[in-house]
């Protein structure tokens, strides 16, 4: 009879899906080892706790493998031990990412997730099927195993004296289509619902060794790649099937060879056929300019090119062993948003080793000058298995860390009739040698305000106009910043931001812990009274609920900018304040699709609009007056409907929606009404026939008019 094998890479459901793509690493690992062992094995795969439960309720696998990683370590370990407890001949596995470099640190580990029995590192396709083999020959005898003391590869574990035991570690695979595609095997086909995102691979490891990332290390510095044929059969396997609306490609460095310029080909092509993907979430190769702007432009506003760089500070960059492009290629990338019609993204990492505040806002300002329209500013996460969680790094730079609960990572849940709750714990650093608390906490607000005032393009309308006077983008962002304490709604979310961060903050992940299982408490996360993410969750209300005053504050702050510059004369201040109430019209509830907004202004927001904002507007002046309509297109609302559907409308969904999605192409598209449609329609006729007169000359212009 086949061994039953379960792999779970469990998601936490509390208050929406959280890790929503589709279990991607587990089923390579299921796919090889079905190839290796064959019919002596029974696979069944899990993401959902629900779905979970149910299996267990009615089947106990002889071993039962969980993903490891930071967003589902504590949930794999409350599954596992209930397990064990009724079932105690099941053997746990774990394997993943969250798994620390120091060996006493990794003794701690096993002895604080007691239920695993063995954990796996690295590639696990190759390690799980020694391990099968090795307990197969030991006749699945865990306590033999482990008495003889058996080393085996990839993995490790506790004697029952409490020895730590290691084995060693294996090449990694040398060749990807060894192991079989998951999605031609059917393994995926469970998943294919409207709350996971789709994800493949063309490519593994990472040549970079950023010392803050699981694929720094030098075990995963050369990339192995699968053929264009296998990358094709399953775009064409996924497109048939996919039910979220994006899709993710799993490369740490997607566009660092020239066969990622193909497979951005092949996914246009789908998009041209079935529609599908409306986005391409992708991390970008960080040296690769020329490619990287060749896919933004194949995949023509369906991704958006990236320049992450974390810190553009010469010592923390030294500090974390990253190398960045230069400021003029980031430039280059960033401005692919004016004519794509894309988010351009940077990533700024806060209180990293070696950071400062002048460190932090100089990273700030170099990037939003170099006019990236999504910058996200992380926390630096001491992430298990990474150089800069590692012990000689907390002692060099004298990281001051506190604990919380991570955002969206928690939930309750059942094994075969018992309610738990469970929820995921993070260590973040908020100062180190260089970066006292206060400074990280101003850093904090200046994230906060990018985040509400530049991302997404929110402001581009005016930004663009302000950089035709010379006027940085970074101005007008601290601009923002000193001004939004006038604002009376807007401000009480600066004043509320730092307490609320606080309050969530621990100094001891135990004594976290232990008041997460208190009675009720995760319920108050679910509730949103915890844990929520602050900057996302100010964002959303601002977004979706008070755009205006968004509005208010950094239309003040350009007409601000342009006083200081001599440069607000009444024809310019004319512009602001037209562009100050189409903007609004466009962006104001923006998910409210039911009803158009009209306006008479006296600049072409249409042809303004259609050209991005790239050209100057006096030249689009016309005193007679132009009226506007504003209104979603049919393809919009069919986007937004499709995000509303996998993550719903609370205020969580709705930051996570202004987290994953292109906001900027949901905002309304704008066409002529009224007077203004009647004339620009009269044009568009007498043009063709002006210019057919022009060619005909005088002897033809006589028969054009008899016809």
């Amino acid at each position: 009879m086949a061994t039953k094998i379960s792999f779970a890479d469990l998601t936490h459901t509390g208050q929406l899906v959280s890790a929503n793509v589709i279990p991607l690493g587990i089923a390579m690992v299921a796919s090889y080892a079905k190839k290796a062992l064959g019919d002596e094995v029974e696979f069944q795969l899990f993401k959902y706790p629900e779905d979970y439960n149910q299996y267990l309720s009615h089947t106990t696998p002889r071993i039962a493998g969980f993903s490891l990683f930071a967003w589902n370590n504590h949930l794999s370990h409350e599954y596992a031990r209930r397990l064990k407890a009724v079932a105690p001949e099941t053997i746990v596995v774990f394997g993943g990412p969250n798994w620390p470099n120091d060996p006493p640190v990794q003794k701690t580990f096993l002895k604080k997730w007691y239920a695993a029995d063995f954990c796996v590192e690295g590639e696990g396709e190759v390690a799980f099927v020694e391990l099968y083999n090795i307990l197969k020959d030991n006749e699945f005898n865990v306590d033999k195993i482990k008495r003889d003391r058996i080393k085996i590869p990839n993995t490790a574990y506790l004697t029952k004296d409490g020895e730590y035991v290691k084995g060693p570690i294996l090449p990694r695979i040398e060749d990807l289509e060894s192991v079989p595609s998951v999605f031609e095997a059917g393994l995926m086909d469970k998943f294919f619902d409207e709350h996971l995102m789709s994800i493949f691979q063309t490519s593994r490891g990472c040549p970079y060794q950023c010392t803050f990332c699981h694929d720094g290390a030098s075990y995963f510095n050369k990339i192995r790649r699968v053929s264009d044929e296998r990358v094709k059969r399953e775009i064409d396997y996924i497109a048939a099937r996919a039910r979220a609306p994006d899709v993710y490609i799993a490369d740490l460095n997607f566009g660092i060879n020239e066969q990622d310029i193909r497979t951005a080909q092949y996914l246009a092509a789908k998009q041209e056929e079935v529609g599908w993907p409306k986005f391409v979430i992708i991390a970008t190769s960080k040296n690769d300019k020329k490619r990287v702007l060749e896919i933004s432009r194949i995949l023509r506003g369906s991704v958006d090119p990236g320049g992450a760089v974390q810190s553009t500070d010469p010592e923390v960059l030294k500090a974390i062993k990253r190398t960045n492009l230069p400021m003029e290629a980031l430039l280059e990338v960033a401005r692919t948003a004016e004519t794509d019609g894309a988010a351009s993204v940077s990533e700024i990492i806060l209180c990293l080793p070696g950071d400062s505040k002048r460190a932090y806002l100089k990273s700030v300002k170099d990037v939003l000058d170099t006019g990236f329209t999504l910058i996200r500013s992380y926390q630096f996460q001491l992430l298990a298995g990474t150089e800069a969680a590692d012990q000689a790094a907390r002692g060099k730079y004298k990281y001051i860390t506190r604990f919380r609960v991570k955002p969206m990572n928690f939930g309750y849940y059942e094994f075969r009739g018992e309610r738990f709750p469970s929820a995921e714990i993070e260590e973040i650093c908020v100062a180190n040698s260089t970066m006292t608390y206060q400074d990280y906490r101003d850093c904090r607000e200046m994230s906060l305000t990018v985040e509400m005032f530049n991302n997404n393009g929110i402001f581009f309308d005016i930004v663009q106009f302000l950089s035709k006077q010379g006027i940085l983008r970074s101005d007008f962002i601290f601009k923002i910043l000193d001004l939004v304490h006038q604002n009376k709604i807007l401000s009480k979310f600066y004043k509320d931001f730092a307490p609320e961060e606080e309050s969530n903050l621990r100094e001891s992940g135990d004594e976290l812990r232990a008041f997460t299982l208190e009675p009720g408490v995760v319920e108050k996360y679910i509730k949103g009274e915890y844990g929520i993410n602050e900057i996302y969750k100010y964002r959303a209300i601002a977004v979706f609920y008070h755009m205006a005053e968004l509005h208010e504050v950094a239309y003040a702050a350009a007409r601000e900018l342009l006083r200081e510059k001599g440069l607000l004369d009444e024809r310019t201040e004319q512009y602001v304040n037209e562009l100050q109430r189409f903007s609004l019209m466009r962006k104001e509830g923006l998910f409210d699709m039911n009803g158009l907004s009209r306006g008479e202004f006296h600049f072409d927001f249409v042809k303004l609009l259609d050209g991005n904002f790239a050209s100057l507007p006096f030249d689009y002046h016309d005193p007679r007056g132009i009226e506007v309509e504003v209104y979603h297109t049919e393809k919009q609302k069919k986007t937004i409907m499709a995000y509303i559907d996998q993550f719903g409308d609370s205020l969580v969904g709705l930051g996570r929606i202004l987290n994953r999605a292109h906001i900027a192409s949901m905002h309304r598209s704008a066409r002529y009404t009224g007077r203004t449609a009647e004339r620009e329609n009269r044009v568009r006729i007498a043009e063709p026939v002006e210019k057919a007169r022009a060619i005909a000359g005088p002897t033809g212009g006589d028969q054009l008019e008899q016809y």
